[in-house]
């Protein structure tokens, strides 16, 4: 798989456990109870769907902080050419990871994001997106 894949996604997605929590909601007033899930942050290749990295978190996390360690991880055993992600996965900081593995990420930029005044990766991107 290796000589195959180069172009990479990432993503996350919630699996429900067999536990129950209960909790106040505020929206209907009540107390409610809910299946407590689990959140899985993968890396698979878009050619042949191979996993080449994988982290699993609370329903919580927050899926950025889970980019850096993923591009990582699959840059130690592939080369990376292409990664593509949703808005929850922009920040410089990102980009800036697959570029430091010599990938070009794809991220799309949120409605606020303002233009940039440097060149770089961040300038690149934008204007790939505009």
């Amino acid at each position: 798989m290796k000589a195959i894949e180069t172009d990479f996604a990432v993503d996350s997605s919630g699996f429900s456990t067999c536990r129950y929590v209960r909790w106040f909601n505020k929206k209907y007033g009540r107390e409610t109870d809910n299946r407590e899930w689990v959140k899985v942050h993968l890396m698979c290749g878009v050619n042949t769907r191979i996993v080449t990295a994988v982290d699993v978190s609370g329903w919580a996390a927050n899926d950025t902080t889970y980019f850096i360690p993923l591009v990582e991880r699959t840059a130690a055993h592939f080369g990376i050419r292409e990664v593509s992600a949703d808005k929850a996965y922009l920040s410089r900081k990102n980009l800036n990871a697959v570029e430091s593995v010599g990938g070009m990420p794809f991220v799309p930029f949120k409605s606020n994001t303002l233009e940039p005044t440097k060149a770089g990766m961040w300038a690149k991107m934008y204007h790939l997106f505009a």
